[in-house]
């Protein structure tokens, strides 16, 4: 690579965090896109698996059955809490339409919000990186 022959003004350090923070910025991007493909082709593989199981098996009555069902689970695949709540939604209508006694209860963890430590490292260096540049502006 040949030297610049532009001399910039600014500060070193400021132009080391922009740099930092555009690496980082796409570390997190890079991230993103592949967690969508990863879910994409989870639940693809999950309900093309779950249709051809359903259908060699003959274990439910229609196609539109197989469908639903196959595609319950690809979401389930895909998106672990969709497809739960698809299931609890179902488990509740049927419970609501078949209920018998009024004391219908239901106990559900309440501790969904996990959070993964390396996502919140990088979301923290990206706003410490944002909030630094924004003073030296």
């Amino acid at each position: 690579m040949l030297p610049s022959r532009t001399h910039d003004s600014r500060d070193p350090s400021v132009i080391r965090v922009e740099r930092e923070l555009a690496r980082l910025e796409a570390l997190a991007a890079r991230r993103r896109i592949r967690i969508a493909i990863l879910r994409a082709l989870r639940g693809g593989l999950g309900a093309g698996g779950t249709l051809a199981t359903l259908l060699k098996l003959k274990v439910a009555g229609s196609i539109t059955l197989k469908l639903g069902l196959a595609l319950v689970v690809g979401i389930g695949f895909a998106w672990p809490l969709y497809a739960l709540a698809a299931i609890a939604i179902g488990f509740v209508l049927l419970s609501v339409l078949s209920c018998e006694s009024p004391d219908c209860h239901c106990d559900c963890p309440g501790d969904c919000q996990r959070k993964e430590k390396r996502r919140a490292r990088l979301d923290e260096m990206i706003e410490t990186r944002r909030t630094w540049l924004l003073g030296r502006a």
